[in-house]
This record gives C-alpha cells, structure tokens and sequence, in this order.
C-alpha cells in the first residue's frame, strides 16, 4: 500500500513537471500586457512547489519507485511543446491530469478516514491550489472555443475523451512494473480498474465536470459522448 501510495504521487509529480514545462511555452507566445502571462508564471511557481512536496514524500517512504508507464515517461519531454502550438488542446490535457486526482484527493479528505497526517496535509495544500488551477483551464477553455474553427473543433472533440481517458489511467491505474513490484494479479487489477459497477461509477464521477465543460465548448458530440 505504502509503494502503492508513492507511486501515485510519483506520477502527479511527472505531470506537474509536463505541466510547468508547458505553462512556460504557454507563456512564451503571449504577447505584452497578457493576464495569462501572469497567471501561468503564477501557476507554474506553485506547481513547482507541488514537485518538491511530492518528491519529499516519496523519499520518506523509502520506496524507490518509477512513477508513470514507460510509454508516458518516454513522451513526457514532448507534451509541453504543444502549449506553444495547440494550447485549447494542451489545457484540455492539463483537465485530463488535474480532475481525476483532485476528484480522488477530495473524496479521501470529505470521507473524514484516518490518513497519515503528512498525506493529508500533502492533500490538503494540493486540493486548495488546484482549485485555482483547474478554474483557469476551464475558464480559458470557454473564452477561447467559440473561436474554434469546424475542423478544429470535430477534432478536439474526438482528442478530448481519449486524452482525458489515457491521462487518468496514467496517474491511477499502476504500471506493468508497479503491479509487479507489489505482486498485484491480472485479474484483480483488471476488476479494479475497471470492470467493478463500483468502479466503473468511480470513473464516470471522476469527469463529471469535464462533460459539462464539453458541453459549454461544443465538443460533445455523438462520438465523444
């Protein structure tokens, strides 16, 4: 459980690393006098102390794990350049790593359970800045679609519930190796993630407020729902 909980938080802080790289590129193409300069270089301060607050946690577990999938730590380095050339898309994907994890951090906080009181104060700081975060995305994401052309928004349309779906699996479900590591079977992990009813709600709940977003921006169409 204890690696379990490390890697999550390992793969949060490979998405934040994305994410400040792509806030940079963000903020590169903006001309003078932009409000979203400043407020990604704001975000982009507060999310390089979320890394540090992970990394820590993670060294005083004393597990040494890997974090997300081969295959998204082999792309990781080439998803921030498209901030600087899609960046209605790269928000969308900044949705994608920032609900699930927010959703789940929210709930374990709401459920009042006993959690270690350093995870629940990692939770605590990371669930009141994120909420600023995420209502950024959303809000640039309904400013800026009714400039979407057709193409474009078909497109996005059909990208959105797949990068949403990878991204989410990416930081919740564990890897190949991290099942290895803890001896998790097939079986159980393919009935966790997510076969169960139980689970399969999980999911659905998760992106609540993305299918509303989707339908603010016109991206929900018979193929994306």
């Amino acid at each position: 459980g204890l690696y379990l909980q490390a890697n999550t938080t390992k793969v949060g802080l490979q998405f934040e690393q994305v994410l400040i790289s792509g806030l940079m590129n963000f903020a590169r193409t903006l001309p003078n006098g932009s409000p979203e300069f400043r407020y990604a270089t704001h975000e982009a301060t507060e999310e390089c102390h979320h890394t540090q607050m992970f990394q820590e946690f993670v060294n005083r577990t004393g597990a040494d794990v890997p974090g997300g999938s081969a295959f998204f730590r082999r792309v990781a380095p080439i998803l921030p350049l498209f901030a600087g050339w899609l960046p209605f898309g790269f928000f969308i994907g900044v949705l994608a790593g920032e609900e699930p994890i927010d959703h789940m951090q929210k709930a374990v906080l709401r459920a009042g359970d006993e959690v270690h009181p350093l995870q629940q104060r990692i939770m605590q700081i990371h669930v009141a800045e994120e909420a600023r975060h995420i209502g950024f995305a959303h809000q640039y994401l309904e400013h800026r679609a009714p400039r979407l052309g057709r193409i474009h928004r078909l497109i996005l349309a059909a990208l959105t519930p797949l990068v949403m779906r990878w991204l989410c699996d990416e930081i919740l479900k564990p890897s190949k190796q991290v099942r290895r590591e803890i001896g998790l079977p097939n079986d159980v992990y393919r009935e966790v993630y997510w076969r169960q009813p139980a689970s399969q709600k999980v999911l659905r709940d998760l992106f609540a407020d993305v299918r509303m977003l989707a339908e603010k921006c016109g991206l929900m169409n018979r193929f994306s729902r």
